[in-house]
């Protein structure tokens, strides 16, 4: 009697560890794939977007809903301190861990996303005010995926990222960082990013959907395409 009742609470256990595995993964793995964020629907949410998803967290003037919906889809965001900053720099959206906090714990370190304000010629493509509201919230939490990525680095790790930054590892870091945004459900809204950004900077009417890598650092909308259709997140 005593063997087959060992066997059910064997059983039982590895069941109850199963479940467990489960719920945490459901926790930490976001489903919420929306196609597209109209503004004038997510005005109506501010309130409650503010209040689960804005502690710790210094929105950027003007971009503060755009910003709060792009945090919704990253839980492990909830309680880290964020400061996002608009400034006049020379990158149109940057993030990294701010270097007073570096030698703290993951969770105990601040973290910062500069948006740029101004920039000449045809590059002010790539300012972030100069785009739809739905692209908005896309390269936002593509930087919001940045942070998520130092979540788990070290202190020696975020300096090894620095370098990598000097190098042709750049571009794998980047493209890693859109397949991270694709996997939190964000991916409709990167790739409208990258369809509004490639329209204005090419003359060629059919650039936009080119089946092309391109070689650069940042995913075409084809590419992310082909990430979003093979994710069972966006499968309705």
């Amino acid at each position: 009697m005593k063997r087959p009742l060992s066997i059910i609470l064997v059983v039982l256990s590895t069941i109850y560890v199963v479940l467990l595995t489960t719920i945490s993964l459901a926790q930490n793995i976001p489903t919420n794939a929306v196609r597209e964020y109209f503004e004038d629907e997510e005005r109506l949410h501010f309130n409650s977007l503010k209040k689960k998803y804005g502690n710790k967290k210094d929105l950027p003037p003007g971009f503060e809903l755009q910003t709060l919906l792009a945090l919704s889809h990253y839980p492990e965001l909830e309680d880290i301190r964020i400061r996002f900053i608009v400034d006049d720099v020379t990158i149109p959206l940057s993030s990294r861990p701010y270097w007073a906090t570096l030698f703290r714990s993951a969770s105990k370190r601040t973290y910062l996303v500069v948006i740029d304000r101004k920039l000449d010629g045809p590059r002010d493509v790539l300012l972030l005010k100069n785009q739809p509201f739905n692209a908005q919230v896309g390269i936002i939490g593509h930087e919001l995926a940045h942070t998520v990525y130092y979540l788990d680095r070290s202190f020696f790790g975020i300096l090894a990222d620095a370098f990598c930054q000097l190098s042709n590892c750049r571009i794998d870091f980047e493209r890693n960082t859109d397949t991270r945004l694709i996997k939190y459900g964000l991916g409709w809204q990167r790739y409208d990013h990258a369809m509004f950004v490639r329209k204005r900077l090419s003359r060629d009417p059919s650039a936009e959907t080119a089946n092309q890598e391109g070689g650069g650092a940042y995913m075409t909308p084809n590419e992310l395409l082909t990430l979003i259709n093979k994710n069972e997140t966006y499968a309705n």
